[in-house]
């Protein structure tokens, strides 16, 4: 059920207030952008960050690696949004993917490439709730609610918890039950008629020693792009999600046990505007296709619409639908050991189910009308670490961790009435392909053993030496089948008419698009990792660290159509990705703890990039795309990062920005670039010296807050506040071998919010506005150079404006 009736309005007068967004488009979303914690005034001095990265309370300037923590402060100050969002708070994260289940998460230009669906590889970057390792980057779009703190790890991470990841990890912590009762609320309401709601309720059970917690959330946004077909507005959001926790400590705290339970379900309805048509010349004059778009088109006899991506215009035939659910449980331990070393026990399962309905061409033409890959996974881990308390000549963890997952896609694609035409040619008749479909089985299974010890020596008080290391060991097993089901025989009357040419390219399109196909497959291998670093303390308030770490990626499994290439099949199997990766930075405190002032120099080197590679196979009735999995050669990302923080008397500021010289070093086997293809290199190219996909060279972000001396205000003592943020990034490419026509422009989005609080935190009411002069930019590309010949792209979200009333009983 909408929310949107229920809340209107009570908080309609309040984002009406906010319609100044340029353009004047109706439409809602989250709550503002990221803004500096809240500051009070009289308020001197940055907030003292606190984490936990090592397993004891540490200040956030005296852990020798680049992290963001954003803590709750930051969160509600940046709206409801998810772990998609926040990159807007940290430069140096980007995350990127047409649907969820292709998502995209890199740090420092490291982590997954994008491209085809591929179950038989893991991701770059660690995501961590709880403690708990999510194999599935897809949870980052789903609604974050309830969540205490989330932490970026930059580099390589494993010496320390959970699993090896080559380029970083997200820490997400959820509020935990509390000992006090505690009742929580929050509704906003927006354009395009958002409307969300979040509750949480906490407190003890009696003097048993459980406290229980109990939160949920339900948000839902209607479409930002218009389908003519079906008359609706697509784009659009619903979520809902609800977790639960039981907490025990006993009399003296020395043992306490956490079980907790989640399940979110996100749907919405997808689209990608066309953003134009791919030349059917070269700049020579060659020939690139002999049929283009609108040549296509017409064939069908389909009149495709004027292409103006930003006129948020669609006309998509068949469903294009994203519907996931996740969820799972999980079981933590904790024992006090004698000298107040503390035992660990995190045990966990957890589901993921992806039932999407999906018309990749994207055209109002019936042509690939399902490209459906449903995925049921299922994940069970084992942590165990113990750790020392923290404050002796050496600190340290150590642990042991299990993983499990399994996986089970049952794929089935499908030509449409128009595809024998749009694809074959006019003299073909649509029974050629229709209803002509491919289904099969993929399975795949890992097992993941890893010991891991970290250590730090604090060689005396101004000098910390720090080292880890990691084992694991992995084993993969995989199988593919396919199968070709449905449509016409070739010995039917209707094909009476055709020559055996016609028939000999209906055949091959048929056995190109749904190939009698099955293996099995199996890796394993176990490898070291680790990290040494040092930070020095300069002066009070000045500290400098340097390190080395050492990440890979295990080797892992094509679980896709059989490739064959020109020197043969491509391999089912890929070699593991290690990456060495170096940083020097500098952490200070100044005047007094007014500012904070973070720098980091890094640079990565990567051996064996798994790529998501592309081919485009020749048969005798065109070019069929093939997708797979391969070791890519090397790539290099470089930069410094930046981060400040500074507050003053009611007045905080923050900013932080990322530059990174990410390229390929060396990648000689790519797909070629949709205007590079021809008969000679087989379409086959070398790409080294390119930026690497989905890497922005420059990205910043600004944010500022003033908050106004309290005064009496309806009979309690409340603050004004205001505040706003700038961020921007520079181009990247969307596509991973960097074409232009998948050249995603930079872009820069302003937010701003204003509002009144108590005293007491108690309540808020802030009325707020992003992408205030409706900017009309993408956030992906893509270039479809098989089927329709044409680039497409995912909008970014227009202006959005709205209301947010929180409540604390």
């Amino acid at each position: 059920m909408r929310l949107s009736s229920k809340i209107g309005r009570v908080l309609a007068a309040g984002a009406s207030a906010m319609a100044f967004c340029a353009g004047g488009v109706a439409g809602a979303a989250e709550p503002d952008a990221p803004s500096p914690a809240q500051a009070g005034p009289g308020d001197t001095g940055v907030e003292v960050i606190t984490v936990t990265a090592r397993h004891r309370a540490e200040k956030l300037q005296e852990v020798p690696i680049a992290v963001t923590a954003l803590t709750e402060r930051d969160l509600a100050a940046s709206g409801n949004s998810s772990i998609r969002q926040m990159q807007r708070q940290v430069p140096s994260l980007q995350i990127l993917g047409f649907n969820p289940r292709n998502i995209t998460i890199q740090i420092r230009g490291l982590g997954t490439t994008g491209g085809a669906a591929n179950s038989g590889t893991e991701p770059g970057v660690g995501i961590y709730v709880d403690g708990v390792y999510h194999a599935r980057p897809s949870v980052v779009v789903f609604d974050t609610f309830d969540v205490a703190n989330v932490n970026v790890l930059r580099g390589p991470q494993g010496t320390l918890f959970g699993k090896n990841t080559v380029a970083g990890a997200i820490e997400i912590t959820s509020q935990r039950a509390s000992y006090e009762p505690e009742l929580l609320g929050e509704v906003s309401y927006g354009n395009y008629d958002y409307g969300q709601i979040k509750l949480a309720a906490s407190g003890p059970l009696g003097d048993s020693g459980f406290a229980v917690r109990v939160a949920g959330m339900k948000a839902d946004r209607n479409g930002t792009v218009y389908n003519s077909v079906y008359r609706d507005d697509w784009q659009d959001h619903h979520n809902q999600a609800v977790r639960g926790e039981l907490a025990y400590r006993n009399e003296d705290e020395s043992f306490t046990a956490r079980l907790n339970a989640d399940y979110n379900d996100q749907n919405s309805y997808s689209a990608m505007p066309r953003r134009g048509v791919l030349p059917k010349l070269r700049a020579d004059g060659s020939v690139a296709t002999a049929r283009g778009y609108y040549d296509r088109a017409r064939d069908a006899g389909y009149v495709p619409p004027p292409i103006d991506a930003f006129a948020r215009r669609i006309d998509v035939d068949t469903p294009f639908t994203i519907n996931m659910q996740t969820g799972g449980a999980s079981l933590t331990l904790v024992k006090k050991l004698l000298g107040d070393h503390s035992l660990t026990s995190i045990t966990a399962w957890r589901f993921w189910d992806w039932n999407p309905s999906i018309d990749s061409d994207g055209t109002g033409a019936a042509i690939n009308i399902q490209t459906n890959l449903p995925t049921a996974q299922r994940q069970w881990s084992q942590e165990l670490r113990i750790a020392s308390p923290g404050g002796g000549a050496v600190d340290y963890t150590a642990g042991l961790y299990y993983f499990w997952q399994r996986t089970r896609e049952v794929p089935f694609n499908t030509y449409g009435r128009d595809a024998a035409k749009y694809l074959l040619g006019a003299a073909f008749p649509s029974e050629a392909l229709n209803n002509f479909s491919q289904t099969g089985l993929q399975l795949f299974h890992t097992k993941s053993y890893s010991a891991f010890a970290n250590a730090t020596w604090h060689v005396d008080e101004r000098f910390d030496l720090t080292g880890g290391i990691r084992y694991t060991y992995e084993k993969r097993s995989g199988r593919f089948e396919s199968v070709a089901v449905g449509g016409v025989l070739l010995t039917d009357p209707v094909f009476s008419s055709l020559s055996p040419e016609q028939l000999t390219a209906i055949a091959s399109r048929r056995n190109g698009f749904a190939p009698t196909a099955r293996y099995d497959a199996a890796t394993e291998g176990g490898r070291v990792s680790g990290t040494v670093n040092a930070l020095y303390r300069l002066a009070p308030g000045i500290n400098l660290y340097a390190g080395y770490s050492r990440g890979f990626k295990s080797a892992g499994i094509n679980l896709v159509t059989p490739v064959q290439l020109a020197n043969g099949p491509a391999p089912v199997t890929f070699d593991p990705e290690i990456v060495d990766s170096f940083e020097i930075g500098l952490k200070t405190d100044l005047f007094h703890n007014a500012v904070t002032f973070n720098l980091a120099a890094f640079r990565s080197d990567d051996k064996g990039y798994q790529a998501n590679q592309g081919v485009i196979v020749q048969t005798g009735s065109g070019p069929i795309a093939r997708y797979f999995i391969t070791n890519a050669g090397k790539v290099r990302t470089q930069g410094v990062e930046m981060d400040v923080r500074a507050r003053w008397n009611g007045l905080s500021l923050t900013g932080a920005a990322t530059y990174n010289d990410a390229k390929y070093r060396s990648y000689t086997n790519a797909q070629c670039p949709y205007l590079w293809v021809t008969a000679a290199n087989g379409g086959i190219c070398d790409i080294s010296g390119r930026q690497i996909a989905g890497v922005s060279k420059f990205v910043y972000t600004i944010a500022a807050e003033y908050a106004f001396a309290p005064r009496p205000i309806l009979g309690t003592e409340a603050t004004l506040f205001l505040g706003g943020d700038y961020n921007h990034r520079t181009g990247f490419y969307g596509s991973l071998n960097t074409d232009p026509f998948a050249r995603v422009p930079g872009y820069g989005l302003a937010s701003a919010y204003a509002g009144i609080r108590s005293a007491d935190n108690r309540w808020e009411l802030r009325l707020w506005g992003r992408n205030l002069f409706d900017k009309q930019y993408f956030v992906n590309a893509s270039v479809d150079q098989v089927t329709t010949y044409s680039y497409n792209g995912t909008l970014g979200d227009p202006c959005f404006y709205g209301a947010t009333l929180r409540m604390k009983l």
